[in-house]
């Protein structure tokens, strides 16, 4: 099913939502034969997504885990009738299984919209947009919610003042922990147009207003936003003359002359980083933005022609030095259309979403059809997805490695002006090929290794002469090898596992406590208790603690799939190398037992750490799903290491007697605990 954290999505205004269905109504759209969801080959499938009975449009999506995604948007009412309209947070959460609606409520019967959301872990994720004036269908301020693993509550944000501004919208939010958070957006004038670009920072107990870059234009706006550390995030939208118009729902450009925006945030400012640039009077916007690393990051919206509509499909990439125009390598990009998200699940693995056809050249564009494109590594393709209605658009889409995907925006069912414009919360989802079943691996310090669930029986060293105990097991890609290290730096290869080196026999100034797998399987990282590292194969270099002040000795690492690695050392403390993104440490809090090790999600976005005692600690877009002194087991031999599922929705933990604990989607496959064990536990891996 579907998939995390992280999602691009769109936003925009929401006031005169009437002529946007006004304006849907007036293209002459006679609805078509209604295929089944069951004609899709590509495994994208229609959801079954209750409704307010209103006017519902999905904006923005983000998953926790596999059990636990939300997708946000607006609920309208009385639309077409007299009195005044009603705009109201929408909100549907998926459990693994069904969606369902959840009713937020706001202080003082007030309106409003949700246009984003994203999660630090299973018990802490926002969702952002803005508060309604009653009647009015403009924004009158800024609206945060935070998810405390029970519920939602409204946390209070500021809303900009200056000349004109009325009201503003948050428009996306990202989180690198749970003290480290950005939203971005804009603020809106008396009738609800885009005035300047907004942002705001959360620091773990409030949110402030900082300073956005200048980009010198009359009107600007940030759409979507994506933080990689504390230190490194992006920050997409547009900027020109015209202010983006305001009788449309945040789904389509509308300004003639406006050019995409990109910023970067250093840590200390936001400054424009220069993107791609349309001639007059044709231009862009940019709505979608996915960084799976520093140097691999896409960005995607709409070219837009001299209407100030969009005219095409807008893609940009950034490889570490320049944005560059993309937007020739994907299929029909060159047709009236827009993708407003993206999602990633690795450098080779992207979806992005929106819409081809035309909303506003009345009956001479085809209407709006929602579309799917994939990214393989090399180039971009035109995934087929069920068309079930007459007109579709897709503003969101979220991926959970190794689970699948899910996209959501708003149909409209009944174009016939009878009052009921059928707009519907629009969710598609997509099932990635799952792996027959789950394996583990332990090895012992005298080089016995145990093998359960799908996981292979390669070989091991017990029984054999060794010069000093294993400390650590990797596995390779595909689960058919593994690695054993030592504590002198002795590395022992089985299955498909390839011996790429060792530092057997090299002198070491502190031994070796952990190995980390490159992800093509043809490498490898070791690290010594000094925080020193040595690379082998295709694992690169990209620098250590060896040399440098410890608190505490290094007693493990984990590595991302674009080849920047952690360090973690007993008291909790994370170092960051290469492409790793620094989420947050237990470094400074006091423990109540030391760190034996630490696992990445796979999606590198996060990871965990464990504790001897059993005690897990979450950072990033890893989730809590219990811990050893969480169920009051007290008393046990320590526990030595912790290895995650292939869906990061569960983990498992070894003790160093060889009990296995698991949670979240790990199943138990079995433990050596309940045998004699020549030596104790060192370590596990899943394969």
């Amino acid at each position: 099913m579907p998939c995390l954290p992280h999602v691009r999505r769109r936003a925009a205004v929401l006031s005169t939502a009437l002529l946007f269905v006004t304006g849907v109504l007036s293209t002459g759209i006679v609805p078509t034969p209604t295929p089944t969801a069951e004609a899709a080959t590509s495994g994208w499938y229609v959801s079954t997504v209750p409704g307010t009975g209103l006017d519902d449009v999905l904006l923005g999506s983000t998953c926790a885990n596999a059990l636990q995604c939300w997708a946000v948007g607006i609920s309208l009412g009385n639309l077409a009738g007299p009195g005044p309209s009603s705009a109201n947070p929408l909100m549907e959460s998926w459990n693994g299984t069904t969606w369902t609606l959840d009713p937020l409520a706001l202080p003082g019967g007030e309106g409003g919209g949700l246009f984003d959301a994203t999660c630090v872990n299973g018990s802490d994720c926002w969702a952002v947009g803005a508060v309604v004036g009653s009647g009015s269908g403009n924004p009158t301020g800024t609206l945060v919610e935070q998810w405390n693993g029970t519920s939602w509550s409204v946390v209070p944000s500021p809303t900009p003042s200056g000349p004109d501004v009325v009201g503003a919208i948050l428009s996306s939010v990202s989180c690198t922990s749970a003290s480290s958070c950005m939203a971005v957006g804009y603020a809106t004038d008396a009738g609800g147009n885009n005035l300047s670009d907004v942002v705001e920072q959360w620091n773990g107990s409030s949110w402030t207003i900082i300073p956005a870059a200048t980009t010198g234009q009359a009107f600007d706006q940030l759409i979507s936003v994506q933080c990689l550390s504390a230190v490194n995030c992006w920050a997409i939208g547009n900027a020109g003359p015209v202010a983006q118009m305001s009788s449309f729902l945040p789904i389509f450009p509308g300004a003639i002359g406006d050019q995409g925006l990109i910023e970067h945030w250093d840590g200390s400012a936001w400054a424009i980083v220069p993107s791609v640039s349309k001639p007059a009077p044709n231009g862009g916007y940019l709505s979608g933005l996915e960084c799976v690393g520093a140097t691999d990051c896409w960005a995607s919206g709409a070219m837009t022609d001299d209407t100030g509509n969009a005219s095409g499909v807008l893609v940009e990439h950034w490889d570490g030095a320049t944005w560059t125009d993309t937007s020739a390598s994907v299929p029909g990009s060159t047709a009236p259309g827009m993708l407003a998200g993206i999602s990633c699940v690795s450098a080779a693995s992207c979806w992005a979403v929106g819409s081809t056809g035309s909303l506003n050249n009345g009956s001479s564009g085809a209407p709006l059809q929602s579309l799917v494109e994939y990214w393989n590594g090399s180039s971009w393709s035109v995934q087929p997805s069920p068309n079930v209605t007459a007109l579709s658009f897709f503003n969101s889409v979220s991926c959970v490695p190794s689970v699948g995907c899910l996209a959501g925006g708003s149909t409209l069912t009944t174009p016939n002006g009878n009052g009921d414009p059928g707009l519907r919360a629009f969710v598609e989802q997509l099932t990635f090929p799952s792996a027959s079943s789950q394996g583990t691996v332990l090895a012992a310090r005298d080089g016995g290794v145990f093998a359960y669930g799908t996981a292979p029986f390669e070989g091991s060293m017990g029984g054999q002469r060794l010069n000093a105990p294993i400390v650590g097991v990797a596995t390779t890609p595909d689960g058919q090898g593994y690695w054993l290290v030592a504590s002198d730096g002795g590395v022992f290869a089985f299955g498909d596992a390839p011996f790429e080196g060792s530092m057997g026999g090299e002198h070491l100034n502190a031994p070796i406590v952990g190995v980390a797998p490159t992800r093509d399987g043809q490498g490898y990282w070791l690290v010594a208790s000094d925080g020193g590292v040595f690379a082998f194969g295709s694992a690169s270099f990209h620098g250590s603690m060896g040399g440098g002040h410890l608190n505490a000795p290094v007693v493990g690492m984990a590595a991302t799939d674009s080849g920047g690695y952690w360090l973690v050392a007993s008291d909790g403390g994370v170092f960051s190398f290469g492409t790793a993104a620094f989420y947050g440490s237990a470094g400074g809090t006091r423990l109540n037992a030391p760190v034996t090790g630490m696992a990445d999600t796979p999606d590198s976005r996060g990871y965990w750490l464990v504790g001897s005692d059993g005690g897990v600690f979450t950072y990033g877009g890893a989730s809590y799903f219990g811990s050893v002194p969480g169920q009051g087991i007290t008393g046990q031999p320590p526990v030595v290491g912790i290895t995650p599922t292939p869906t990061g929705s569960g983990y498992w933990l070894a003790g160093a007697n060889g009990a296995v604990y698991t949670y979240g989607d790990a199943t138990f496959l079995g433990a050596p605990d309940g045998h004699h064990l020549v030596a104790s536990v060192s370590s596990i891996a899943a394969s």
